[in-house]
């Protein structure tokens, strides 16, 4: 039943096109065209934008770990960034999230799968990535519109 209702909601919103824009935006670039490397100030700054005390990811590291890791953890964050960019690759362990349900309404139809809504719980170095590439795309680019407001 959730499978379900989620899978309807969330996919739900016509892409007119721009999976396909995406894509060929990404075929039709090299590595050459693009020499933006992250650095370690980059990584820092979304570091430091992540809230702490909240779910851990599949991998088990907490978002404290990485806050607390220091200088060294960024540099090969960044180190690490870069050569998954470099070489157009995600580990699936990236790519994995858990969803989860929460109540809207405690005072609602607890049995009304409208009365819930999902998050997914991210590994904490892919909210670092996402953080990092979303600063360097987010002001040049039309391939967010159905994000509302996340």
């Amino acid at each position: 039943m959730w499978r379900t209702h989620f899978e309807q909601l969330y996919n739900s919103v016509n892409d007119n096109g721009f999976k396909a824009l995406c894509y060929d935006r990404l075929e039709n670039s090299t590595s050459n065209d693009s020499p933006y490397v992250i650095t370690v100030h980059n990584v820092l700054e979304c570091v430091s934008k992540q809230k702490t005390r909240k779910a851990v990811g599949l991998d088990g590291i907490a978002m404290e770990t990485i806050i607390n890791g220091g200088y060294k953890l960024t540099v090969h964050l960044s180190l690490l960034f870069n050569l998954l960019i470099q070489l157009r690759y995600l580990p699936n362990s990236f790519m994995q999230s858990v969803i989860v349900r929460f109540v809207k309404s405690k005072s609602g139809d607890l049995a009304d799968v409208n009365n819930y809504r999902a998050i997914a719980i991210c590994t904490s170095m892919s909210k670092v990535l996402e953080c990092v590439i979303a600063n360097e795309i987010s002001p040049r680019s039309d391939n967010d519109i159905h994000q509302f407001g996340f």
